[in-house]
């Protein structure tokens, strides 16, 4: 922006304004948001405090530092990558590029788990989270039962090595002791006995993954994604070799993607396993299912 002398003079009310703008132009989504979030982390102040100095005039340096970031981002580079962080359960969690970006549905998947923990009587569990990425899973949970009598042990497993790099930092940005990665695919190359079982797979089907968002089918890795033909390749994996790994009266958690249920009961049965509960997310469809051996 130049004003009458041709002397560039940008506040933060000018550059939010801008930016947004450039977004609906390049269509990305929520637009205001992304403005809001990549302004802030470069002024290093909250998305209020934007509003609240307004006129806060830009230096240079800062309005070449935005001017990047929004560049990248308008080229739908996914925004968690770009800001190398994401939230998740009310924590903040570091994302690094080729590691898949945490959803808000798995929220689910992790309340269902602590609500099972909690209504039982044991105090002392051993937990296996297959291909747990970020680590979002074993960390949500252990800091929920951080001050309780439950003692959690975690064993959280990854094929890829940059996502149990990821999962590490994050383990120790949360200062948490109870969590040991392996790189596994699946259980496969596991000891042990568990009395719990949680996996968020793969389960991206072929058809759907055509049609994901440019933020996920061109950035996010499509190891961490593509779940086979039907997205279910990964389940059959798991409960192949689940049985092995369980404690008498486990219980298996699963992440399904939309419209799953009803191919997910034919292989549940296939492998002698049984849903007691299923659980629906935010859109009323089915997102989590808990399982045990018939």
């Amino acid at each position: 922006m130049k004003n009458k002398k041709n002397k560039e003079i940008w506040t933060v009310k000018d550059v939010l304004l801008w930016t947004s703008n450039y977004f609906k132009k390049n269509k990305i989504l929520s637009p205001q948001l992304n403005a809001e979030m990549i302004i802030a982390r470069v002024l290093n102040c909250s998305r209020m405090e934007l509003y609240l100095n307004h006129d806060k005039l830009l230096n240079p340096k800062e309005r070449e530092e935005i001017r990047n970031l929004v560049k990248k981002r308008a080229t739908h580079y996914p925004l968690q990558y770009l800001l190398g962080e994401t939230e998740f359960y009310g924590y903040k969690f570091l994302v690094d590029e080729g590691v898949l970006i945490p959803r808000p549905e798995t929220e689910i998947l992790v309340d269902t788990v602590i609500s099972y923990i909690k209504q039982s009587n044991k105090n002392n569990w051993n937990v296996l989270d297959i291909g747990t990425g970020t680590g979002i899973i074993p960390i949500s949970i252990s800091k929920y039962f951080s001050n309780t009598q439950n003692k959690i042990l975690f064993v959280a497993t990854d094929i890829s090595k940059t996502a149990l790099e990821n999962a590490k930092k994050n383990i120790e940005l949360h200062h948490i002791q109870n969590i040991q990665l392996i790189q596994s695919d699946t259980s496969k190359d596991l000891s042990g006995k568990f009395d719990i079982i949680i996996s968020n797979p793969p389960y991206i089907s072929e058809k759907q993954f055509q049609n994901l968002q440019k933020e996920v089918k061109n950035y996010e890795p499509k190891s961490a994604l593509f779940g086979g033909e039907k997205g279910l390749t990964y389940y059959k994996k798991i409960l192949q070799n689940a049985e092995n790994f369980l404690n008498k009266d486990a219980k298996i958690f699963f992440e399904i993607g939309a419209n799953q249920k009803d191919d997910m009961e034919k292989i549940i049965h296939k492998f002698n396993y049984k849903i007691i509960d299923s659980i629906k997310d935010y859109n009323n469809l089915y997102r989590v299912l808990v399982l045990e051996k018939n």
